[in-house]
């Protein structure tokens, strides 16, 4: 500990980083209090550093200086300091990190906010966690919003997301498309029907496989319009779709696509084909659609970075 506080105090700002970084595998309380003054270190790389490290020593002196840390200049810090105190301070911290999910200027910083609500668990900050859905930032929607959401989803959710799918951004609309085939039921199916005629042809595909996921007779009917689709995606991901319904009687609509102009689309047809156990075909050697279908969640065995 002698040398780290040394270094702590060196002109040289890398040496100071090592410090920080070997404090982070220090498990004594002496290491939070170094850790703690580090937050006030006028590099940011260092100050971000102790931030992290400080998420892995759960000591609840460390709340403060995460807390001073959500106003600091660099969005870097402020980032490290919302994710370490949604950790450290769970329930007691959910104003400071919701006021962050909502306001902060940096895409970066509402990312790892919305995430942090997730850990947290109180279910109160479900409608934040829905309207991050909405926000400019890719990685907000489309990763931090989505962990969020499969924390904290109750009851409420698929209202909320029905309130959603007229949504002005395509994006959006997208992602809203993709819960309510991982939340729905068959009250959904209306909504996602509807959304199959959708001006953009990445929404229109995502309607598709979430009428597939539900995995009920009445997604059926609705998908059958969507093999036709202009959209070589759209059509894929309904004849995808019908394969997951498991009802056979669809069989005789994916028979044309076996000789569709988009080797994707064949393919995608084959294999569903083969899955409603039609003998006489099957997909191109390798070919797996369910590798193609995996949007928009982080893949399970990559879950367990992100706690």
């Amino acid at each position: 500990m002698e040398r780290i506080t040394r270094w702590l105090k060196s002109e040289d700002t890398t040496v100071r980083m090592s410090a920080v970084q070997e404090l982070g595998q220090v498990r004594t309380p002496a290491a939070v209090d170094l850790l703690i003054a580090a937050t006030h270190d006028s590099q940011a790389a260092v100050r971000a550093t102790a931030a992290r490290s400080l998420k892995y020593r759960n000591d609840p002196r460390s709340i403060e200086p995460l807390r001073a840390l959500l106003k600091d200049p660099n969005e870097d810090v402020r980032g490290a300091a919302v994710w370490a105190l949604g950790y450290v301070g769970g329930k007691t911290v959910l104003p400071d990190v919701l006021r962050t999910a909502r306001n902060d200027d940096s895409g970066v910083v509402r990312f790892r906010a919305v995430w942090a609500l997730g850990m947290i668990g109180d279910k109160s900050a479900l409608p934040a966690a829905v309207e991050a859905l909405e926000d400019v930032n890719p990685s907000v929607r489309e990763r931090g919003a989505l962990l969020a959401i499969e924390a904290l989803h109750d009851q409420t959710l698929l209202p909320r997301l029905l309130a959603m799918v007229d949504d002005p951004r395509p994006g959006t609309r997208r992602i809203v498309m993709y819960l309510l085939g991982k939340y729905g039921d068959v009250s959904v199916v209306p909504a996602l029907e509807a959304k199959l005629s959708d001006s953009h042809a990445l929404v229109r595909g995502e309607a598709a496989l979430a009428l597939g996921r539900l995995h009920i007779a009445a997604a059926s009917k609705a998908l059958r319009p969507a093999l036709k689709d202009e959209d070589e995606h759209v059509r894929g991901s309904a004849a995808y779709a019908l394969g997951l319904t498991g009802d056979k009687s669809v069989m005789e609509a994916l028979r044309p696509l076996l000789s569709d102009e988009s080797a994707f689309v064949r393919a995608v047809a084959a294999e569903s084909l083969q899955k409603l156990g039609d003998p006489h075909v099957k997909p191109p050697e390798g070919f797996a659609a369910d590798d193609l279908f995996t949007y928009p969640i982080y893949s399970p065995e990559h879950k367990d970075l992100y706690r």
